[in-house]
């Protein structure tokens, strides 16, 4: 009789472990490991299928692993990548699998509006789901505005008078720094957006060159910039603390960066936001948009525990967790804005019917990604239009020899 009771606590107690089946994430987004885990215990309970984080430690890691299983073809069941030209030549392996349906039941229920599907097509087929959709904003300090009578700026002009007030009370305006290596093509990408759209697309696919005269005018703009004091030490590894510290009132950057200044301790109640005006003569509002996705598979469509923990990714449920853990937006409309400046920058997009524009890190070819953004670095540490000589002549090498081998 002993036995049998304890047999019965034996199967009581292992029974849930039965029940749930578990579906690995792999990424290179370390910095979101709990937050990531956070959703993936949502998953479990709400679906029955629990997510498991895999963090892989840096980009260029990553990128390898995942490619080595491309060219094994046995690449993860469910995985996270970048949009643009990136995920293009992802998509062009074979090895990931259409989501068509996924995107029809996340529009027919009018969770996500259409053309949210537009930064995850191939050839007009969804072949990713979004991890982030992040718009490009600035964040700012609203103790340093209301201290000096200083409004969110509408046009390029009033940007520069804020500014230029900033630095003239001993402040730094802008935070800019080169931390881990890609953020030199931050300030390139709004400054050559916000004074010529047209240029800019053009620079992704080769049609403009790094030495013409559009880019000179931004290099020369930013080397202004520069020289008036308007940055922060670009050398800085903390560049998130050092907003929080206050040597930048301002910081251009992604959406996805709230929730970590106020993990780092930023008042979200002093956090305020807005959307970087055009340069004059550019009359239709942009923002850049960065859509991260989530991809599976051909193999992983065919297994019912992924595709469950794909579509848990995009509920309400596992939209509002993501939220709540990380201050992401993922687009999903019917659940709950993730935070404050989300909410407002919606609001303003809706209010200004701002174009969106593909971020330049995944518009230009993933061959060039990282030896461009070394240049940018380097302008960074040295903006003098000396340096930017030869930072265009260099980049435009790099540009000019890609194209000519793409014919």
């Amino acid at each position: 009789m002993k036995l049998l009771k304890i047999g019965a606590a034996l199967l009581l107690t292992a029974a849930p472990a039965f029940a749930q089946s578990e579906v690995e994430l792999f990424h290179d987004k370390g910095f979101w490991s709990t937050q990531l885990q956070a959703v993936g215990d949502a998953c479990a309970a709400s679906a029955g299928v629990k997510i498991v984080e895999r963090p892989y430690a840096n980009a260029e890691q990553y990128k390898a692993f995942i490619q080595a299983g491309i060219a094994s073809n046995s690449p993860p069941n469910m995985f996270t990548w970048w949009t643009g030209s990136t995920f293009n030549e992802l998509v062009g392996t074979g090895q990931i699998a259409p989501l068509t349906d996924v995107w029809a039941e996340m529009t027919g229920d009018k969770r996500f509006q259409p053309g949210a599907a537009d930064l995850f097509k191939v050839d007009g087929v969804p072949y990713g789901v979004p991890m982030v959709m992040a718009r490009w904003v600035a964040l700012y300090d609203k103790r340093v505005f209301k201290e000096l009578g200083l409004n969110e700026p509408t046009t390029w002009d009033e940007l520069m008078a804020d500014a230029e007030a900033i630095k003239a009370s001993g402040k730094t305006p802008f935070l800019a720094t080169t931390q881990e290596g890609w953020r030199g093509f931050i300030w390139f990408q709004e400054l050559m957006l916000r004074t010529n759209p047209e240029a800019y697309n053009g620079l992704s696919d080769g049609s403009v060159a790094y030495d013409s005269e559009p880019v000179r005018a931004v290099f020369k703009m930013w080397s202004d910039m520069a020289a008036k004091g308007y940055f922060s030490d670009p050398r800085s590894t903390e560049e998130v603390n050092d907003f929080v510290r206050g040597k930048g009132a301002i910081y251009l950057i992604g959406e996805w960066a709230v929730g970590l200044v106020t993990a780092a301790g930023f008042p979200a109640e002093e956090l305020g936001v807005f959307i970087m005006p055009n340069a004059a003569g550019v009359e239709k509002p942009a923002v850049i948009v960065e859509g991260g996705p989530i991809v599976v598979s051909t193999a992983g469509a065919a297994d019912e525990a992924t595709m469950k923990a794909l579509r848990c990714w995009v509920s309400n449920d596992g939209a509002n967790a993501w939220g709540k853990a990380s201050g992401n937006y993922i687009g999903n409309d019917a659940a709950d804005a993730p935070n404050a400046i989300v909410a407002e920058v919606n609001a303003d997009i809706a209010a200004g019917g701002h174009a969106a524009y593909l971020r330049w890190w995944e518009a230009v070819p993933p061959a060039l990604q990282g030896e461009i953004v070394a240049e940018f670095n380097r302008f960074l540490l040295d903006p003098t239009m000396e340096t930017a000589d030869s930072v265009m002549a260099n980049v435009q090498a790099l540009n000019a020899e890609y194209w000519a081998s793409a014919q």
